[in-house]
């Protein structure tokens, strides 16, 4: 280790504001499970992967901590962790038989209370299903959507690195000894006796290369897309019911195979839009019959704030994280930029391409921390500032639909066979924040998985038992609008 590489840092506001999120049990985790080519349940394998890993990314084995000291809340690596902290086995085999990621485990890995704040543990797990299907759970505070596809990626090529007996003595020589026998107590990481072997610093906080919270995002356009409601519905939808913390969530997978994927990008490839903006005017037409016919309804694409990173903007000590070959984990989410969807009768290619123009405009906009400024303002730093999200209760939804697409799966074929087949990405729904949840990740051989997420603990509010037909309704309309 050197003393130009940060080991622990303060939590910037957007950070805080996720902890406060967790803390007052508002949001849980979101997750990815990822199909691998290989057999998962070597300990000494998975161990020396898992080891690598949080080495080269100490982020992952950070948990946030109260420096009443110091005057800040900050991110800092924990003390110790064990093979069993991190690692859980379970017996259920799917993708080996030819199934998909059942629903049950995508609502385990984003609703279970797996973690805490403020206590020498670790704030991700992973649970190795039969063989050859890892799921990966992680809390928001010091992670985005963005990082369950960059860790499974991570974690392939660690695996096959770890594979190769020829690699045994450049790992002894860059992360340590290995233990012969691995249980549960076994150690994975010691912070003092590891800091020898971090290379890289944490990932830098989004206000160091992001616009001043203070310069409005739309520089005083009273017209900007997001500001002015469609006079022909000027009310917005209401939404289902209001927030409550008393409700259970549905996780439905849709999949779409690479060859139907292919020919739906090489359409959207001709009209200019990308594969966001399409399936977002998809959903709007297919929710038309829950959503009425009475309101606009408000659409928001999560984005990464990631883009904006460039060397010039760091200070010296972080500018090592972007090196090319490193991936930046940490969390760079905004929530997005609304738009207003009248309601749809039909689709048409027009429509998809004015959502793409907005887009557009929003994922180059620096200014985008200013959407976030009053929640800035009334944070506390060692308060769980359970007051913003307890005024929720009892109101409307912020948002009709969040649509999150955390992109394509960069997945390499190792020589010694090693690869990820497929992956699904799923998160917990915030209670107050969208009545559906729209989440996406494609890989080359899985073609693309979509996860809708809705509240299922009623349906007073409609003339529906259920909302099962809505994933398979979807499903035919992007397919059907792409051909």
């Amino acid at each position: 280790m050197t003393n130009d590489i940060v080991i622990s840092r303060p939590l910037c506001p957007e950070e805080n504001f996720f902890r406060c999120r967790t803390a007052v049990d508002w949001y849980r985790n979101f997750g990815s499970v990822a199909a691998y080519s290989k057999d998962l349940s070597d300990p000494q394998l998975l161990f020396r992967a898992l080891r690598k890993t949080i080495l080269d990314y100490h982020i992952l084995i950070c948990n946030v901590f109260h420096n009443r000291e110091a005057g800040f809340t900050e991110m800092r690596p924990i003390k110790h962790a064990s093979f069993g902290d991190l690692v859980e086995f379970a017996e259920e085999l799917f993708s080996t038989e030819g199934k998909k990621v059942p629903e049950w485990l995508l609502s385990k890995i984003c609703r279970t209370l797996y973690f805490s704040l403020y206590v020498e543990k670790p704030l991700f797990k992973l649970i190795v299903y039969g063989t050859h299907d890892l799921a990966f759970t992680v809390e928001h505070t010091l992670a985005d959507g963005v990082v369950a596809l960059s860790f499974h990626e991570i974690f392939l090529d660690n695996l096959a690195y770890c594979a190769d007996s020829q690699n045994l003595d450049s790992y002894v020589a860059k992360y340590g000894p290995i233990p012969d026998v691995i249980d549960e107590n076994t150690t994975v990481f010691d912070l003092e006796t590891d800091l020898q072997y971090i290379k890289h610093s944490l990932p830098p906080p989004v206000d160091m290369f992001m616009e001043d919270p203070s310069l409005d995002y739309s520089d005083g356009d009273e017209k900007h897309f997001s500001k002015v409601a469609p006079p022909s519905h000027p009310e917005k939808w209401p939404g289902r019911f209001p927030t409550s913390l008393e409700f259970t969530t549905a996780f439905k997978l849709i999949n779409i195979a690479p060859t139907d994927l292919k020919v739906i990008l090489q359409k959207c490839k001709e009209h200019g839009v990308l594969l966001t903006s399409y399936i977002a005017c998809n959903q709007a037409l297919v929710l038309q019959p829950i959503y009425g016919s009475q309101h606009h309804t408000l659409c928001v694409v999560a984005m990464t704030l990631r883009r904006f990173i460039l060397p010039e903007k760091l200070d010296v000590e972080y500018r090592n994280v972007l090196e090319p070959s490193y991936k930046l984990l940490g969390n760079y989410a905004h929530m997005g930029v609304p738009q207003f969807f009248t309601p749809l009768t039909e689709f048409t290619w027009e429509r998809v391409k004015e959502f793409q123009r907005n887009l557009s405009l929003s994922v180059v906009n620096n200014k985008l921390l200013n959407m976030r400024k009053p929640i800035y303002d009334s944070l506390e730093d060692f308060s769980d500032n359970s007051h913003l999200f307890e005024k929720a209760l009892s109101k409307n939804k912020a948002d009709s639909l969040k649509l999150s697409n955390i992109g394509a799966g960069r997945f390499t074929n190792h020589e010694n066979g090693w690869t990820v087949n497929d992956i699904v990405f799923a998160q917990d729904l915030a209670p107050n924040a969208s009545e559906f949840v729209l989440n996406m990740v494609s890989s080359q051989n899985g073609g693309l998985n979509i996860v809708l997420s809705y509240f299922d603990h009623s349906f007073e509010d409609s003339d529906h038992q259920n909302f099962d037909e809505y994933p398979i309704l979807l499903k035919e309309a992007l397919l059907k609008n792409a051909s």
